[in-house]
């Protein structure tokens, strides 16, 4: 095995072992804010079909630990959608409720 092929190994083993932390292929996975672990989504849309009757909140990747209710908070860039009963529970701050 030259240096070129285990270079690939490494690359494709490292890819195989990190994929389980990072977001599904529809966006959704879960966060660790320092808090508790809750589910997370992408896309507003994803979270209000997974909250079914809950108000869906969104978490600024710049404010770990807060979540804005909607019409509240920073410009959207970069962060989550969650459930606010489940971020709530987990002892999350919600904002703007």
């Amino acid at each position: 095995m030259n240096l070129s092929d285990t270079f690939k190994l490494f690359a494709l083993s490292f890819a195989l072992v990190a994929t389980p932390a990072l977001a599904g292929s529809h966006g959704n996975g879960s966060a660790t804010i320092g808090l508790a672990n809750i589910p997370q989504y992408r896309n507003q849309s994803d979270a209000e079909r997974e909250c079914k009757g809950d108000a869906v909140v969104w978490g600024s990747s710049e404010r770990r630990g807060v979540f804005f209710a909607a019409g509240a908070g920073p410009t959207r860039v970069g962060g989550f959608y969650a459930c606010m009963a489940v971020a709530r529970k987990a002892g999350y701050q919600i904002v703007g409720n």
